[in-house]
């Protein structure tokens, strides 16, 4: 299948692996871009010497196109964007806004700029500032979400930026990337789906909960991190109103933040700096971010969140990269044709 993403980004299918914070590290990366689709790096849990280091492993163990995932409340942002800069990656995936624009830098020749945005007005600018590429982020989607549905906003997008675009939220399936290029889209972007999968890092526990949960136990809520999450969250958590309802963790998530970004604690402040001008309550942030990444990497669901979308409901089985790629391509392929016949 060739549409303007395949060819923007040099990839076989139109499928991209969603750059997940605390989940898509280096196996899942280079086992999505070498079974056709694009793997996106995060740089969560890392160091940006790591983070480099992880790049040119990437290059190493494929000649495939993979893309660097960032947001600028990241403890160290601009380190990273240096190291993301510096090894100039095929695909910068970012969030919450225009990296260069922050950095006062040019883009890199060669290198193609995809940020995520939730709504029309994000996406017009986003175009105006020198997007390539936008992934169109609906809400249906897992982990931070705007307002509004990917069957709305995905159609309404199309009709107004005229480079490509990748929806996200929502797909899992050929069924879905079919419908998607009929809205507009030029592939489709997952996470909860690739989260399921065999090379994926995150703990059994997290892809048996993943497979056995229900669309409507995927729920938007800003009581884990602040910010409006969708995640499925443990019956442990029944009762869970906020990091005041649990003083006694605040502390514990500060060390366990500090680890996880091994940053200093002027990075944490900086970073923390950055969230306020979202105005996401610090504490919040920290107690929940922490709980996210403890779920995923032990498999403590009970008393962990873990962040999915509504297409929880739908996910059944944990494939390999390969087999999940090979059988969308397959049943998009079926479903296309069923689709004409009918006209």
């Amino acid at each position: 299948m060739k549409t303007r993403i395949t060819e923007l980004l040099g990839i076989e299918y139109p499928i991209i692996q969603a750059g997940m914070t605390f989940v898509s590290y280096l196996p899942l990366v280079v086992a999505v871009s070498e079974a056709g689709g694009l793997g996106i790096l995060t740089c969560s849990d890392q160091t940006p010497e790591e983070v480099r280091a992880n790049i040119r492993k990437v290059r190493e163990l494929t000649s495939k196109p993979f893309g660097v995932n960032l947001v600028p409340y990241t403890p160290g942002y601009k380190d990273f964007c240096k190291v993301i800069l510096e090894e100039n990656v095929p695909v910068f995936s970012h969030g919450l806004g225009n990296p260069f624009k922050l950095l006062g830098v040019k883009k890199p020749a060669g290198m193609i700029f995809m940020p995520t945005v939730g709504s029309t007005r994000q996406a017009i600018m986003m175009e105006r500032e020198g997007a390539d590429a936008i992934m169109v982020h609906g809400f249906e989607g897992g982990g931070h979400v705007g307002y509004i549905a990917t069957t709305v906003l995905l159609p309404k997008v199309a009709e107004i930026v005229k480079i490509p675009i990748v929806a996200a939220g929502g797909f899992c399936d050929g069924k879905g990337l079919v419908a998607a290029l009929a809205l507009g889209a030029d592939g489709i972007a997952m996470g909860s789906r690739f989260c399921a999968t065999v090379e994926c890092p995150v703990d059994e526990n997290v892809k048996k909960a993943l497979t056995e949960a229900q669309e409507e136990d995927a729920i938007v809520s800003f009581r884990y991190d602040g910010l409006r999450l969708r995640s499925i969250p443990g019956k442990g958590l029944k009762n869970y109103r906020g990091w005041w309802s649990r003083p006694w963790e605040i502390v514990p998530s500060i060390f366990s933040m500090k680890s996880a970004f091994k940053s200093s604690y002027k990075e944490l402040w900086e970073g923390s700096r950055e969230l306020m001008r979202y105005k996401i309550p610090l504490m919040q942030f920290v107690c929940g971010c922490s709980k996210i990444r403890v779920t995923l990497s032990d498999g403590a669901v009970n008393n962990g969140i873990i962040p999915s979308g509504q297409v929880t409901g739908r996910l059944r089985d944990i494939p390999t990269c390969h087999d999940l790629i090979q059988r969308i391509m397959s049943e998009a392929e079926q479903v296309a044709k069923s689709v004409a016949d009918k006209f």
